[in-house]
């Protein structure tokens, strides 16, 4: 058994681009028989997956009814419970392509990281842009790094990305701040140790996770070179909040508990790590955000 088993994690919801994201997912990996993906796949009634995917290896298909949905961490969380034996993690959006030996670039990317020191990486980022049905030609050809864009309510909840200065010199991922949850690599500790947190409806996820990561002794690193690309634009998908009109209140709800998260809520203690406090958390942030200035 290769000591190299990914377990892919892909929630997908009302999204076309799922099938042709599972080609490309194993065709472009260097191994692909180390994969062993499992989809939660929310779809109306009458809708149904290619043959061909259908017969790719090591692919487990989770389906549920797209009204019976209650978000995207609840996905996610759901996944993180189907996790056996494998020594990484790897999880994903529905919506992406993916560059030749991308599964042996981010291991060797992790390992490296490892080999340096670094016991508790995250290998993540914003993948660069893709457009469905565009070609290979439109791709954004930059890989990137993450930091704060808005607040909601006072509260930290977006995100945004630019391309990593001078990437073509680099030779190892670089330090960053807030993981991404549509690329997201790490040993499979990370997945048992930080589980996503289903509270969290949706829009501030990813600075909570990063957040609880950081309390756990865990630190990211954004990848220095082009391991695939994402579809930003939602014309091939159906947001789960368009049809789920009581979205608003969870939304509510899950900054609320950010909130508390951040501020040291005991609701949330069990959340947050030891190893770090949220408060050398956010000296860690604005020192990254001091030296890309």
């Amino acid at each position: 058994m290769s000591a190299r088993r990914i377990f892919v994690q892909i929630p997908a919801y009302l999204d076309t681009e799922l099938a042709s994201t599972l080609r490309d997912l194993y065709r472009k990996a260097a191994e692909p028989e180390t994969l062993r993906t499992v989809v939660l796949w929310q779809h109306d009634e009458g809708q149904a997956l290619p043959a061909d995917v259908l017969r790719l290896p090591g692919l487990t298909i989770i389906e549920t009814d797209a009204a019976a949905s209650r978000g995207p961490n609840w996905a996610r969380r759901r996944l993180g419970e189907e996790l056996a034996d494998e020594p990484y993690s790897l999880l994903l959006d529905s919506h992406h392509r993916f560059a030749p030996g991308w599964d042996a670039q981010v291991v060797g990317m992790h390992e490296g990281l490892v080999g340096r020191g670094i016991p508790k990486p995250l290998v993540t980022s914003y993948l660069p842009a893709y457009l469905p049905g565009a070609g290979a030609r439109s791709r954004q050809q930059d890989p990137y790094v993450v930091s704060p864009m808005e607040r909601d309510d006072g509260v930290l909840t977006r995100l945004t990305s630019h391309p990593l200065y001078r990437w073509e010199v680099l030779e190892a991922p670089v330090r960053g701040t807030y993981v991404s949850l549509h690329f997201l690599f790490s040993s499979s500790d990370f997945t048992r140790e930080v589980p996503i947190d289903p509270a969290v409806y949706f829009f501030g996820d990813e600075i909570a996770l990063s957040v609880r990561a950081f309390t756990y002794g865990w630190d990211v690193y954004h990848p220095h070179r082009i391991l695939g690309w994402h579809a930003y634009d939602r014309a091939s998908r159906e947001p789960h909040w368009e049809r789920h009109r009581e979205w608003g209140d969870a939304q509510r709800a899950s900054l609320a508990r950010q909130r508390s998260l951040y501020t040291g809520g005991s609701d949330t203690a069990q959340l947050r790590g030891s190893a770090r406090s949220v408060a050398d958390f956010e000296a860690h942030a604005l020192h990254r955000l001091v030296v890309a200035a």
